[in-house]
């Protein structure tokens, strides 16, 4: 069985190898937005009636009162079918880029996988891999969205008080602030202990509940590397995050490239490496891993 330091060491390595493990998330991010550009012009024909609106060129303050009217008017006069329309569109939104993401997702560990197994990944298996497991993914998805919101519970006792209470009693302020900090440690444990459910899924070919009961399972025999290996990438994702801040803040036209460039070493270089990472993980301490008849290139 190998350290944690062998893990990271050996599986940087493999990453190396095997640069073409950014693929599945590169396409991630342009499938998605192919999808999301048509459904954002869809929403905003749906949303706003351009027939009831006389949009011209605004010369005064006078035409912009009426254009304000117009539009004020116009949005008055939706009825209870375009609502419907605009949370079905927003709905199928969600639908499809969470089934993108999911397909992906799963794409990315079967390449991972094959790397560790054989050496090297071919684009091949992220193609059969996303499309056996991508609905499984889906609604494991889905699931872990669900407890994710479950954490609301902490914010009731201040939402249930009337906002000028929130606004001048301080002790209100407090159940609020202790509401939401509760909240961020119940996200942040969340994601901790569901972090290996994506693996469980694919890597062992289980339901989306049995792959979470599974997640559970493992990190709890797993603690100490799997909240060590959790705290080296999101130490690694905070500081891509705090360079890239500090480049969009910087004065200048060269502060945006740079952040941006933050941003496509996190699809080519973290996104990949973190998870060929927590595949080697999952695959080593599930016994799945044959260490002795892995060829790593480290």
């Amino acid at each position: 069985m190998e350290e944690i330091g062998e893990i990271i060491g050996k599986g940087f390595g493999v990453w190396r190898s095997n640069l073409n493990l950014c693929v599945p998330f590169l396409l991630s991010i342009f499938v998605s937005m192919l999808i999301f550009v048509p459904f954002l012009a869809a929403f905003f024909m749906t949303s706003m009636p351009m027939e009831s609106m006389n949009v011209t060129t605004v010369q005064n303050a006078q035409e912009m009162e009426e254009l304000l009217a117009q539009m004020q008017e116009a949005l008055g006069d939706l009825q209870g079918d375009l609502i419907l329309q605009i949370a079905a569109l927003f709905l199928a939104l969600v639908v499809l880029l969470s089934l993108v993401n999911a397909f992906f997702t799963a794409g990315a560990i079967g390449m991972a996988r094959q790397a560790l197994d054989k050496g090297k990944s071919d684009i091949g298996i992220m193609w059969s891999t996303g499309k056996r497991h991508f609905f499984n993914m889906f609604l494991a998805t889905l699931l872990m969205g669900l407890l994710t919101l479950a954490g609301l519970i902490f914010l009731l006792p201040a939402l249930g008080q009337d906002l000028p209470s929130l606004q001048e009693d301080p002790q209100a302020i407090g159940v609020l602030a202790v509401g939401i900090l509760l909240f961020i440690l119940y996200i942040l444990a969340l994601s901790v202990i569901l972090v290996a459910a994506p693996y469980a899924l694919v890597l062992e070919g289980l339901g989306p509940v049995q792959a979470i009961l599974t997640a559970i399972r493992f990190v709890r025999y797993n603690k100490f590397d799997v909240v060590i290996l959790w705290l080296v990438v999101a130490a690694l994702s905070m500081g891509l995050q705090m360079i890239g801040g500090a480049f969009s803040s910087g004065e200048g036209a060269g502060g945006e490239p740079l952040s941006a460039m933050t941003g496509i070493v996190n699809l080519l270089v973290l996104a990949p490496l973190s998870n060929v990472w927590w595949t080697r993980l999952y695959m080593n301490r599930k016994g799945m891993l044959k260490v002795d008849e892995v060829k790593d290139p480290w």
